[in-house]
């Protein structure tokens, strides 16, 4: 049997109670999203997208799924702590894929994420999100209206903890509408060392003259798959800030389509990877530029160790009408061991004249005349190799424009350098699994 398989069979036989466990919104697109996947399956990797990331073996265990929705055991409030100096942020979780509070779930949101829900997802049909679709249950809403500044960060704890082999799908919508602004955090936590894997389908709608920063942090267990997809679509004038950073993982594949359709809009996606072990981290991005006058910037660095793999490619995509385009695409890569493995793959496609776009890409190994340079200078090897590592991340560190995250984050690289993090040391959690 094939791994997609028994998910197609999966939501034959439970069809009913995954229904009954979800609102109508997210139900009637669960059948198109069963035909597409029972037609297509699963890419190869001889599809390019998927070139670096085998989606046929991180689906193959055989995970439990929460599909009656038993409520949780614990209240998140009390079971987690994030002790972020100076952050003063409002705090959401989701549990798996349990959203709480309640009032930000797509349960108790279901008109107004109707005209949103999947509409920017099925323009690709990708497997993924058509498997992340055809399953979830739930979803995080996340609504700006119009004019409107969030007061204080929002951080979306996303946690996946179980006893038994673990699948959670998760939705998210984010509505920002003309003129609002907000900062939102997604801080992905595995606490257990059970295996588990997660589908996430992010959807992004960022009106007129909007602002949004965007952080995700992941630090989970070797034995966690994440696959995640996360779609925006940006008017006139709109401007999205997006900074991702991969500290611990096991398997991650992220795939970010964004697709500027209003003049002016602009787009800045910063990356950063530290992999280790036989960690392997997939970043695929796709910038549409539809308008005119429209920016974007990418930069992606990867620091890799032991046998890790660092996939990255990024695409930038320059329609006809789409004059005085400006774009800079750079992504660098450091294997600091042999074995370590980096795929880079930068991508320009220009139907325009008048534009002026930049990519490029490096990969290569510690400078040794620098390390000769400090170590003669009485740097032990140990730490100018730790110096030269934090420096050459601190590129896109200087991106978080959020001072007590950009403080906090430089310490958890720091900590990963000197092989002591495992979880945020700032984070406390406890009994996600009685």
């Amino acid at each position: 049997m094939s791994a997609i398989q028994q998910y197609l069979d999966l939501f034959a036989s439970q069809r009913t109670v995954i229904e009954d466990g979800s609102c109508s919104t997210m139900n009637a697109e669960r059948q198109a999203a069963f035909d597409n996947l029972q037609q297509h399956g699963l890419p190869t990797q001889k599809v390019e997208r998927y070139k670096y990331t085998d989606l046929e073996k991180a689906l193959t265990p055989n995970y439990g799924l929460n599909l009656k929705r038993i409520p949780l055991s614990v209240d998140p409030y009390k079971a987690y702590r994030c002790s972020l100096p100076k952050m003063n942020a409002d705090v959401a979780y989701v549990v798996n894929d349990t959203v709480v509070p309640a009032t930000l779930s797509f349960h108790e949101n279901a008109e107004f994420i109707k005209p949103y829900y999947n509409r920017l997802a099925t323009q690709q049909r990708d497997a993924v999100s058509e498997l992340n679709t055809m399953l979830a249950q739930d979803g995080i809403l996340i609504h700006i209206p119009a004019g409107k500044k969030l007061e204080r960060p929002l951080q979306i704890v996303n946690i996946s903890a179980a006893t038994i082999d673990f699948m959670s799908n998760r939705r998210v919508l984010i509505v920002v509408e003309e003129g609002a602004e907000g900062t939102i955090l997604f801080c992905d936590e595995s606490p257990t060392e059970q295996r588990s894997l997660t589908t996430q389908v992010v959807e992004i709608f960022a009106g007129k003259n909007s602002k949004l920063h965007l952080y995700a942090l992941e630090e989970t267990a070797d034995t966690h798959t994440h696959l995640s997809n996360m779609y925006i679509e940006q008017q006139e004038r709109s401007e999205v800030t997006f900074n991702g950073m991969t500290l611990h993982n096991g398997i991650t594949r992220n795939m970010m389509d964004v697709h500027l359709v209003g003049r002016h809009a602009a787009i800045n996606a910063y990356g950063a990877v530290i992999a280790n072990a036989q960690e392997h981290v997939d970043n695929n991005i796709l910038i549409d530029h539809n308008a005119e006058e429209c920016t974007s910037d990418l930069l992606y660095k990867y620091v890799l160790d032991d046998k890790s793999v660092g996939a990255f490619a990024g695409k930038v995509l320059v329609q006809a009408g789409a004059q005085k385009t400006a774009s800079q695409e750079t992504n660098s890569n450091l294997c600091v061991s042999p074995d370590a493995r980096a795929y880079a793959q930068p991508m320009l496609e220009i139907y325009a004249d008048d534009v002026k776009c930049n990519h490029g890409s490096t990969v290569g190994k510690l400078d040794e005349n620098a390390l000769f340079y400090m170590r003669q200078r009485g740097i032990p090897e140990p730490e100018a190799r730790l110096l030269l590592q934090h420096a050459f991340i601190n590129d896109v560190l200087q991106h978080v424009t959020l001072e007590p995250l950009q403080e906090r984050l430089s310490h958890l690289v720091e900590l990963r350098f000197r092989g002591e993090l495992r979880h945020c040391d700032g984070c406390k959690m406890q009994n996600f699994c009685n």
